[in-house]
């Protein structure tokens, strides 16, 4: 199987290059600036170690790159370690600057003035992935993603990382898990302050898509009425659990795509 993924990523090894050189996407978006040093990764983990000989764990801001037993994650490591160890890399901060495993988290600026997000999600090792206040050039990421799983590039290639229809009884296969969903809205509602966006008929067993009181205002202020969308076809990405039916809760916009207004 390491065989197989080696030969993959050779494959891929020339667009890879070729796509940092061309600058495959936008530079990395305000922020606080921080440290800048030399990267290195290992097994899908990315490291800056830094002049003064101390190193510092970075996760990429906005991605979600396989790792461990998780399908291609191999492929997806090797992917990583091409565009980035090695390099001359600065740091930015969208938001919080670690995370609880004090992790860097971070916009990854090459020297090259790419960034580590564009060149991974252009060339389909990872899935755009936001979190509250790190959302900085999630929308440009969100367009090459799209780019890319049109061309079945990196991870779009393999079953594992389709997206998946609302249909319930699929969707029971992926409790516990994270997957972009893409469906029509067939109802919406308000319950106890909490919103729901319902695709099916009865809320007791279809896939429903929530988001509580206190985040509604983020939506709001992003332009989304959450109870006018009835009918929009939308794309939402996020942890599967089950709540009657399997469901998504969503706390910020980033997670929201609407591919077709109601």
């Amino acid at each position: 199987m390491q065989k197989r993924f080696h030969t993959r990523m050779r494959r891929y090894g020339a667009w890879l290059c070729a796509a940092l050189l061309a600058g495959c996407g936008a530079e990395a978006q305000n922020g606080s600036s921080g440290e800048t040093g030399r990267l290195s990764a290992v097994d899908g983990w990315l490291t800056l170690e830094m002049t003064d000989e101390t190193s510092l764990a970075v996760r990429p801001a906005g991605l979600l790159i396989p790792v461990g037993d998780e399908a291609l994650a191999d492929a997806a490591a090797d992917a990583l370690a091409q565009i980035a160890d090695g390099r001359t890399a600065s740091l930015s901060y969208p938001g919080e600057t670690r995370d609880r495993y004090e992790r860097a988290i971070a916009i990854v600026t090459l020297d090259d003035g790419t960034t580590l997000q564009d060149a991974m999600v252009a060339a389909g090792w990872a899935r755009v992935y936001s979190w509250p206040g790190e959302t900085a050039g999630i929308a440009e990421l969100l367009a090459l993603e799209a780019e890319a799983r049109g061309a079945g590039r990196g991870l779009w290639a393999d079953p594992a990382y389709r997206v998946r229809t609302p249909d319930p009884n699929l969707l029971a296969l992926d409790l516990d898990s994270v997957q972009i969903v893409e469906g029509r809205i067939i109802s919406t509602a308000e319950v106890d302050g909490r919103t729901y966006l319902n695709f099916g008929f009865d809320y007791r067993s279809d896939f429903t898509v929530s988001v509580e009181a206190r985040d509604r205002s983020a939506f709001e202020a992003a332009g989304i009425e959450l109870l006018a969308l009835e009918g929009a076809e939308v794309r939402v990405r996020g942890w599967v659990h089950a709540m009657n039916g399997p469901a998504i809760t969503i706390d910020h916009p980033e997670r929201l795509e609407i591919l077709s207004p109601p």
